[in-house]
């Protein structure tokens, strides 16, 4: 039997042209609709701040490979990048590998 491979990856934004909360919310609805669309993966906000400009997200990875997994993440952090709505100033991933017990 396959192993299977899930990567779990939380990201912190800072978003300097947000005023308010709304404009905030706006922000990572954009980002996390506009990723979920492309990747096709488990994302949203995990820590709904009171802080205007800055917004944590996480998503998550199914795959049968540890790289291929570890190559998405990168993918996805890129392109939360390049959408420019924000600046991504703290990361953290964890891989899980499960083997034959599954």
């Amino acid at each position: 039997m396959r192993e299977m491979v899930v990567g779990i990856s939380s990201l912190e934004l800072f978003l300097p042209e947000n005023h308010s909360l709304k404009e905030k919310r706006h922000a990572v609805k954009k980002v996390v609709e506009k990723t979920r669309a492309k990747f096709n993966i488990s994302i949203m906000e995990i820590d709904p701040s009171d802080l205007w400009q800055r917004a944590k997200i996480g998503f998550s990875v199914v795959g049968l490979n540890r790289d291929h997994v570890n190559t998405t993440i990168e993918n996805i952090r890129d392109y939360i990048e390049s959408l420019y709505i924000g600046t991504v100033i703290d990361t953290r991933t964890e891989i899980i590998v499960m083997g034959n017990e599954i």
